[in-house]
């Protein structure tokens, strides 16, 4: 609308047969601050339906269904900037806040409600760096806390702390040595759930690639959890299952591609 300055906008509505209808905007200001910074401000509003089972379950003693549902709606709203800091080095950092509203949860007579507000507030920086030509590293720093509004507590099972790093190596011209290394940390309990707090963990994978610009086959092998770390998510309060989901242990795969 302006020199360096540009909005978009658009909306979706989606109408169910279950529930009803629902309608969500999205809007987006950018502008370009300079030749090698772009800053951004964004707002949008999401949903999440109710399931078939949170809907319509019967007879489930761990769950029953509430046809008079709505969905939850999230609102947030986001600042970001992207820094072309030289050729070979990308930075992005990103602030969001959000709203969420009616989500649902299973109350004390295991029925279905729309029951919780929730809010929370966090940021991500991202980088990306071409240390040289068969060198590039990348990786992201993600910090947030979420707050249950009923209680006033962290809302619980995100993490607080999280990063994710990257290294893809082209030690010879057409293998790729690529190794990930991703860090979960202080994870929060519901309020409601009185189990231990769960334990932070790290895992590393590694994938060796093979990729000739002249063929049209590809060949991959990569290990997965290095170093066998009992890497577990949250599961639901109240603890049905108590010793939360574990991730896969140490494995590994081969890959064979090819491309018609």
């Amino acid at each position: 609308f302006t020199q360096d300055w540009y909005l978009t906008a658009g909306v979706r509505h989606d109408r169910y047969s279950d529930f009803g209808s629902t309608t969500n905007p999205r809007v987006a200001l950018v502008w370009e601050t300079a030749y090698n910074l772009t800053s951004k401000l964004l707002y949008g509003r999401a949903f999440r339906p109710p399931s078939f089972s949170e809907l319509y379950n019967i007879n489930n003693p761990v769950l029953l269904g509430n046809p008079n549902l709505k969905p939850e709606s999230n609102e947030s709203v986001e600042l970001a900037f992207a820094w072309q800091a030289a050729s070979t080095l990308q930075a992005n950092l990103n602030l969001f806040r959000y709203q969420m509203k009616d989500i649902l949860r299973v109350d004390t007579s295991v029925t279905a409600q729309n029951s919780g507000r929730q809010h929370g507030q966090g940021m991500e920086v991202d980088l990306v760096w071409d240390a040289s030509q068969s060198l590039r590293l990348s990786g992201n720093y993600a910090q947030q806390r979420s707050i249950d509004e009923a209680t006033n507590q962290d809302a619980g099972n995100a993490p607080r702390n999280h990063v994710y790093a990257r290294a893809d190596w082209r030690f010879i011209s057409s293998w790729i040595l690529d190794t990930q290394l991703n860090y979960v940390a202080d994870r929060k309990r519901e309020p409601s759930d009185t189990r231990p707090v769960i334990a932070d963990y790290m895992t590393v994978d590694l994938t060796l690639r093979n990729q000739k610009r002249s063929s049209d086959w590809g060949f991959a092998v990569s290990v997965r959890n290095l170093f066998d770390a009992d890497a577990r998510e949250p599961s639901p309060s109240p603890g049905l299952i108590p010793y939360d989901l574990p991730l896969a242990p140490r494995e590994y795969r081969v890959e064979l591609s090819h491309l018609f």
